[in-house]
């Protein structure tokens, strides 16, 4: 089978809907012929979509191209193959977008607090928090506690205005409370560790994300404070992928182990 009969049976496969796509195929089965004008003809005739059928129709004259020894059985099997690979994969990985602002269009969006407060509500083995600041967010800050007393394990990562040089006017315990900051694990990237420029200042803590079960990633423009959640224009992205989140969970773990990131004691 060439490169550009594939190209045609998965642009098909990835534009017809299931029900479209599986009437395709089970016309193709039933037909167990070869190549035919006829059977181009009726296989277009139950088409009415223009874009479908111009899809098909370049996958049929794509068939009758390449080989006669291909029946339609066998472009019926690759079209119910390369289907299922492409809703497989779209199950490994999707994203939603996230917003802070106001809504102005119809594009389908979700706020970020509600993303995030989903994200902690569903977590059932280990939540991982990162903010730059993290300040007023009494909500988040009860959805933890319920996740700490389901056993969830937490861990925060984030600035303080000890360690950042006074970039922040609070940290973990006066922004979460010190319930939170006591049953989790609280880390810090120190000020020893951090790489500093010319003028003598040294770098930031400056990533948000939330990575949940290591299954759901949040990156997201916004802190961990009330105005971001609520006020702020703010975007990110909630990606559902067991290997990207898992991914960033290893990569934090890494920093962790090997002490760039320390226990806040």
């Amino acid at each position: 089978m060439n490169s550009k009969l594939l190209s045609s049976i998965h642009r098909v496969a990835k534009e017809l809907p299931p029900i479209a796509l599986n009437s395709l195929a089970d016309f193709l089965e039933e037909s167990a012929g070869s190549y035919s004008e006829a059977l181009k003809a009726r296989v277009l005739s139950q088409l009415p979509n223009l874009n479908f059928r111009r899809a098909v129709l370049e996958l049929l004259e794509d068939w009758h191209q390449a080989s006669t020894n291909l029946d339609s059985q066998s472009i019926a099997l690759a079209l119910r193959s390369a289907a299922y690979a492409i809703a497989s994969a779209h199950s490994a990985l999707s994203a939603e977008i996230v917003w802070t602002g106001p809504d102005v269009s119809n594009i389908p969006v979700r706020k970020t607090e509600q993303v995030l407060k989903q994200l902690i509500q569903e977590a059932q083995r280990e939540l991982t928090i990162v903010s730059f600041a993290v300040y007023k967010v009494p909500d988040i800050a009860e959805a933890l506690i319920v996740a700490l007393d389901r056993g969830v394990h937490l861990q925060i990562i984030a600035e303080t205005p000890e360690v950042g040089e006074g970039k922040v006017p609070f940290g973990v315990v006066a922004g979460l409370g010190a319930e939170v900051a006591q049953r989790s694990e609280v880390f810090i990237w120190e000020k020893s560790k951090r790489p500093k420029g010319k003028d003598g200042k040294h770098g930031s803590l400056h990533m948000k994300c939330a990575i949940a079960d290591g299954n759901d990633l949040l990156i997201s423009s916004a802190n961990l404070t009330g105005y971001a959640l609520t006020l702020n224009m703010e975007m990110g992205l909630l990606i559902h992928s067991e290997s990207l989140a898992s991914c960033v969970s290893n990569h934090i773990n890494q920093l962790i182990h090997q002490n760039v990131f320390s226990l806040l004691r």
